[in-house]
């Protein structure tokens, strides 16, 4: 049995929010030498709990995954606990899976996260050296000039985080806008996930609306919860269980009842649209019974059909909220709705009939779901619907019109700027998107064809792992290993020589079709190992940093503990490339470039944070994340639940908001929000990925696991997690395995005309026949490797979801299991 220390009653305490996903749950870290534990008695340890007793389930106890034994840089030695705290509102004391293990994944030389980068190396040949800062800082820069003055600022190609959470912040975030935006001036950027620089939601900004409009406690208190491409249960996993739960198992009455006096309340319903049937799924059966959960199982890229079908539906029999739409709504876009989007030209039987087909479903399941997303409760009040989705709408077969197709429902039902309603992500990261105005317009160019065209003459990889994860991610490793192989011999033949003949060398490498390559991460990568320039960052509790989560709740994560080895956090690394340019300009006499890289001085965290504030003004143009007035002593003093962005300054005050367009006031010039046009697609769209379709005979869906958090990054070295999915798991409907000779735990090989990935059979029957369901983006097999390079051309977002392959047995269970390499396909050792 594994004893786990209790911190002292004067262990030192910090405020924190988990690393992982949106949700952003609250957390409290004790840190005290390591040795010097506290006792059984309440009065004896910091928490303040007689541990004499056996605890409760949900009790002040300590797990073996919320304690490590960590060193800071002087090299003392301290034990930090890492508890879910019950005075958030966001979690109330509840821990996911993930936040349970947060830490876990600190860093220590001794432990399983040693492989952590600490020391910035620069490779030659095969080999990666290890350098100082200084030199690693100044060899980049200069290739980085050198690039801009031979080929202009688009030559220099980036990926790049753009989150909240670890890795990520409005510092880091802030920081690298200026210096690519700012600085280098380059149109050639992309967002960690997707292959250009632009919103997942831009219908969504069209019609008015911000990715994120309810607050948390909106889904305890409506009436109907819909979630269209998501699965809250495993991936937002204490908003589900700590606010959805709650309304669907009729917890929350008594709220709603106190805040709804007048209208007729029960337990929540909800209607989940998803091609499997998820834990979310069972676990809503659960709560709220059978009766109440509505699973509409569709086909891949029916999704449009379904919600315009459910509109059109909703219109017919006269639920839609005329008021709403008169007075809030510009009405020329609703009439233009209903001709291109709701097609009043058809019956609403001819059209329900087809969306029914395209989705595998019956049309009754259709009538139902507008019956309780729309139909007026007893007194005629209207139904307070809250609308979510996230990747399977976004990365589905059209972005831009599937997200305008619920955006469009919202607005048709009037659930906007009211409790109980809202239509918003769900999301992935938290956020902490605060940057200039990139360059370029709509649509975004395509960073990942420019890297392979030869365009980008640099590519600086941050906080993400393109290799593993991005579309067509085979062909991205083979470009880096060429391209980056006449960089890596160009730096082999000058190795010691002086910095000045190695950047010429490197630039000859460049006009026969070289490029240099960046790596910035936490740990070794398949990114990182193909890089020339490798540099280390400070994670989560290694510096002060600043998110929000799903319900836009700013906090202070404060740092507890240093980085390893030389590792900086991302904003100084940012500020210490742009510093040098700045002098190199300088000392040429060239003023007008000298000047895109001033101001990166900042001395510390809350600096960068500072800076950033000012593009906020205070008032009704602020974007969601908008933080005037707000700094680091206000958020500590506000705590665990922070300040709900975006802060309006009332008299100097900063004043949070609870829920946006409450004054329904949408981000259009009229004020008023718009319908945006959402037809399907037009024949003949997608038509690589529909030959795909015709060749292969499984849809291969993809997506996240409840223990695995994106790319298990820190959970592949972490046994607790890794034992879990030690490579990447395929469901399968049980019957196409028995066709196949499938077993459970055989080794099976998913191949297309992209690549293929070798994963563990899973058969289940929460998949259909013919379709599949395949981990994303374990680092043993990646399902980007299967992923055409098909994008919407309106927005320049994958259609991640739209993959075909053909599935073949390659292997008993489970001696295959060492066989399987660490890297992803088609990289090189």
């Amino acid at each position: 049995m594994t004893k786990t220390p209790i911190p002292p009653k004067d262990a030192e305490r910090f405020s924190t929010v988990c690393q992982f996903c949106i949700v952003g749950c609250g957390y409290r870290v004790y840190k005290w030498p390591e040795g010097s534990d506290g006792g059984h008695a309440p009065g004896d340890n910091a928490l303040g709990v007689d541990y004499s007793e056996q605890q409760p389930v949900d009790g002040a106890w300590i797990a073996p995954l919320m304690h490590r034994v960590v060193s800071d840089r002087d090299g003392k030695r301290y034990s930090v606990a890492i508890v879910p705290d019950d005075d958030c509102n966001v979690n109330s004391g509840m821990a996911s899976v993930r936040g349970a293990g947060l830490a876990a994944s600190l860093y220590q030389a001794d432990g399983p996260t040693r492989t952590r980068l600490t020391t910035p190396a620069i490779r030659a040949g095969r080999t990666q050296d290890a350098a100082g800062w200084d030199e690693a800082v100044d060899l980049g820069a200069r290739i980085i000039k050198a690039v801009i003055d031979r080929w202009g600022p688009d030559a220099v190609g980036m990926k790049f985080f753009d989150h909240g959470g670890g890795g990520g912040g409005f510092e880091n975030n802030w920081a690298a806008g200026r210096f690519f935006f700012h600085g280098i001036r380059t149109r050639t950027c992309s967002i960690h996930n997707r292959p250009a620089y632009n919103s997942e939601v831009h219908a969504a900004a069209d019609a008015g609306l911000a990715p994120l409009t309810n607050a948390y406690v909106d889904a305890q208190l409506a009436d109907t919860i819909l979630v269209v491409g998501a699965n809250p249960y495993e991936t937002q996993t204490n908003y589900f269980l700590n606010h959805m739960v709650k309304n669907l198992s009729g917890e929350s009455l008594s709220l709603k009842k106190s805040a709804f006096p007048d209208e007729e309340v029960a337990s929540g319903k909800i209607i989940i649209v998803d091609p499997r049937r998820t834990m979310t799924v069972a676990a809503a059966e659960q709560a709220a019974g059978v009766e109440n959960v509505l699973h509409l199982q569709i086909e891949p890229g029916a999704d449009l059909w379904v919600m315009n079908a459910i509109a059109r539906i909703i219109l017919e029999r006269k639920w839609h909220d005329v008021g709403f739409i008169r007075r809030y709504t510009e009405t020329q876009t609703f009439d233009a709705y209903q001709r291109s989007t709701l097609m009043r030209d058809r019956s609403v039987d001819e059209l329900v009939d087809e969306a029914a087909r395209r989705a595998g479903i019956e049309p009754e399941l259709l009538h139902k779901a507008a019956d309780w997303i729309a139909r007026p409760k007893a007194n005629r009040t209207r139904r307070r619907t809250l609308l979510h989705y996230e990747k399977g709408l976004i990365w589905g077969i059209k972005n831009y019109e599937n997200i305008a197709s619920i955006v469009d429902l919202a607005l048709l039902t009037g659930n906007l700027g009211k409790p109980g309603t809202g239509c918003s992500r769900l999301g992935g990261h938290q956020e902490g998107y605060v940057r200039p105005a990139p360059l370029g317009g709509r649509p975004a160019l395509n960073v990942d064809e420019a890297v392979r065209r030869g365009e980008a003459k640099v590519f600086w990889i941050a906080g993400c792992n393109p290799v593993l994860t991005t579309l067509r991610s085979g062909a991205i490793g083979d470009t880096l290993k060429q391209r980056g192989g006449l960089v890596a011999d160009a730096l082999a033949s000058t190795r010691g020589q002086p910095v000045e003949r190695r950047v010429v060398a490197v630039v000859e490498a460049m006009k026969q079709g070289g490029m240099f390559v960046l790596g910035q991460d936490i740990y070794p990568t398949a990114s990182t190992e193909l890089a020339h320039l490798v540099l280390p960052a400070a994670g989560w509790g290694e510096m002060n940093l600043t998110s929000i989560n799903g319900e836009r709740r700013l906090r202070l994560y404060q740092r507890f503990m240093d980085p390893p080895g030389d590792a900086l956090p991302d904003w100084k690394i940012m500020a210490l490339f742009a510093q040098r340019l700045h002098a190199l300009y300088s000392a040429e006499n060239n003023p007008e470039m000298a000047r895109h890289f001033l101001d990166f001085d900042w001395t510390d965290d809350e600096a960068v944070f500072i800076d950033a504030r000012y593009t906020f003004k205070g008032g009704p143009g602020d974007p969601m994340e908008g933080y005037a007035g707000v700094d680091y002593k206000l958020l500590r003093e506000l705590g665990v639940n922070g300040i709900q962005t975006p802060v309006q300054l009332v008299d100097g005050v900063p004043v949070g908001s609870e829920r946006l367009f409450e004054d329904k006031r949408f981000g259009t010039k009229s004020g008023k929000a718009r319908f945006v046009p959402a037809p399907p697609p037009w024949p003949g769209y997608a038509a690589k990925v529909m030959r795909q379709k015709q060749q292969h005979r499984f849809w291969i869906n993809n997506g996240r696991s409840n223990h695995i958090w994106q790319t298990a990054y820190h959970h592949r070295y972490l046994e607790f997690y890794k034992e879990r999915a030690p490579i990447p798991y395929l469901e399968m409907h049980p019957s196409d395995a028995e066709e196949l000779q499938i077993k459970p735990g055989d080794l099976v090989e998913v191949a297309n005309d992209m690549g293929k990935v070798s994963a563990m059979a899973y058969p289940s029957d929460a998949v259909k026949t013919g379709h599949c369901f395949l981990l994303f983006g374990q680092p043993k097999g990646a399902a980007g490797d299967l992923i055409s390079d098909h994008v919407d051309p309106d927005t320049t977002i994958p259609w991640y979801k739209g993959v075909w392959a053909d599935v073949r047995l390659v292997g008993p269970a489970p001696e295959f299991a060492e066989r399987i390499s660490f890297k992803p396909q088609n990289v090189a050792e």
